[in-house]
């Protein structure tokens, strides 16, 4: 594999869009093209030679690293609509990181920003630290945000991760985040996502769930009451077919909306034939 690796000179003062640090901006290009690809600082535009040191040697799509090292908190869109190949970052990093990619990997080291993984689409992003708000989440205006591939937080991730997740076993799409625990509207209007947080959670997790699959290994500081408990079970099967084991309380939810070609008894105000999601929280 070979490597192109970036330093940062100086933390930038102001946030700085770097969406062109990409194997798929990369590739194919000499060092000295890399460093005049143009960032845009404030209303600026720059090149990236002049905010990083670029050493190393550029090669195929599928088979190029990149590298980066220092403080990136301030730096914005790294990895966006990446298709493949490898980014390690070595520190935090701002908004947007690997948002919209549809294949690779990428490894942060540290924490990063809102909107990590934003309508991910394919591949992996893993975060060791936390993670703020929105991750993989759907930008505001759009019905469907990620719909493929892996997120991992080690650590926490703010309000409203995963929201508009969409999902299909038909289609093989089995969009899934793994984290250390969770904020508030955890998976909410969720369409067919798995997540499982290691910890806790705050409230309203799977709020408007249509279909999916919630496990939270630890507690949740208010479940809805649109919830109903099913019972307890040891075993959890994914989407993707992979077992949990365990002892869970089971609910199905998001009661409270009517779905798609469902019925609601009168009796009980369940709604019946629909799809609803699970949630599974330790028993």
């Amino acid at each position: 594999m070979t490597e192109i690796k970036l330093v940062l000179k100086k933390e930038p003062e102001f946030p700085l869009e770097a969406d062109v640090i990409s194997p798929d901006q990369f590739t194919g290009k000499t060092l000295a093209d890399i460093k005049k690809l143009i960032v845009y600082y404030g209303n600026e535009e720059k090149t990236l030679g002049e905010f990083f040191d670029i050493s190393g040697k550029s090669g195929e799509l599928t088979d190029l690293k990149i590298i980066i090292e220092g403080n990136l908190s301030n730096v914005k869109r790294i990895g966006e609509k990446m298709s493949a190949g490898e980014i390690e970052i070595n520190g935090d990093v701002g908004m947007h990181v690997g948002n919209r990619m549809t294949g690779g990997k990428m490894l942060v080291n540290g924490n990063a920003d809102d909107w990590a993984g934003a309508m991910l689409n394919g591949g992996e992003l893993e975060i060791t630290g936390d993670a703020g708000h929105y991750v993989g989440a759907a930008y505001r205006g759009f019905w469907k945000g990620m719909q493929n591939g892996i997120i991992k937080v080690h650590g926490k991730v703010g309000d409203e991760a995963l929201t508009w997740v969409n999902g299909s076993k038909p289609a093989n799409r089995f969009p899934t985040l793994i984290c250390g625990s969770a904020g508030s509207f955890l998976g909410i209007h969720g369409h067919g996502g798995t997540i499982i947080v290691e910890g806790n959670c705050n409230r309203c997790v799977g709020a408007d769930q249509v279909r999916g699959t919630i496990v939270v290994k630890g507690k949740v500081s208010r479940i809805l009451p649109s919830y109903k408990k099913l019972g307890e079970v040891k075993e959890i099967e994914l989407m993707n077919g992979e077992k949990i084991n365990g002892k869970f309380v089971e609910y199905s939810g998001d009661h409270s909306v009517e779905k798609n070609h469902s019925k609601i008894d009168k009796k009980t105000g369940i709604i019946s034939n629909s799809s609803n999601g699970r949630l599974f929280i330790a028993a």
